[in-house]
């Protein structure tokens, strides 16, 4: 009876250190759990306070002139990661504070990228006028960075327009000098 438990003892043995022998060969792998994040974060470089001005005329009988009523000193920087559920982001603006003068119109045109990062960019929507609800200015981001500060991103141009809708000049009023605040938001398409 010894004899035959000391042989299962010994077969079971032999079996265990054969069991590990087979787990242990070449190779063997393991898992990696990746995580990727969904990323649309924007930010505005340069000078963040824009100013424009109306000129006066120099000679009687003229308009004022809204020539050089435009400001490029604002860049656009963005991170964007999309996924198979939101295959790109937006970027919108719109006046939230304040308003633009009577017979005035506030527009931005988004420059192209300056190429300075990467991935799938966004194109601009050309020159907008601003107001109170969302206006594309950027639309069809995909997975991409632009690089951080100014002259990376995209360039924007604001201009100051007299309305073309008949009487908007007689609306201007010299009093009404305001600062209105432009949101920019980078979401979801």
């Amino acid at each position: 009876m010894k004899r035959k438990l000391f042989a299962l003892a010994a077969l079971g043995v032999a079996f265990a250190f054969n069991a590990n022998a087979q787990a242990d060969d070449a190779d063997d792998d393991h898992t990696v759990a990746i995580s990727i994040p969904e990323v649309a974060i924007l930010d505005l470089e340069g000078s963040t306070s824009v100013s424009l001005s109306v000129e006066a005329p120099t000679e009687a009988g003229e308009a004022v002139s809204f020539a050089n009523a435009t400001n490029n000193d604002v860049w656009l920087n963005y991170s964007s990661i999309t996924g198979t559920s939101e295959t790109s982001h937006t970027v919108s603006a719109k006046i939230s504070n304040n308003s633009v003068p009577s017979g005035m119109l506030l527009k931005v045109t988004a420059g192209a990228d300056a190429g300075n990062g990467d991935g799938t960019m966004g194109s601009s929507a050309g020159q907008v006028t601003l107001t109170s609800v969302d206006q594309t200015v950027i639309s069809g981001i995909g997975s991409a960075y632009t690089a951080d500060g100014a002259n990376n991103g995209h360039n924007l141009t604001y201009a100051l327009e007299l309305d073309p809708t008949a009487g908007s000049y007689a609306q201007i009023d010299f009093d009404e000098d305001v600062t209105p605040t432009i949101t920019c938001t980078i979401s979801n398409n």
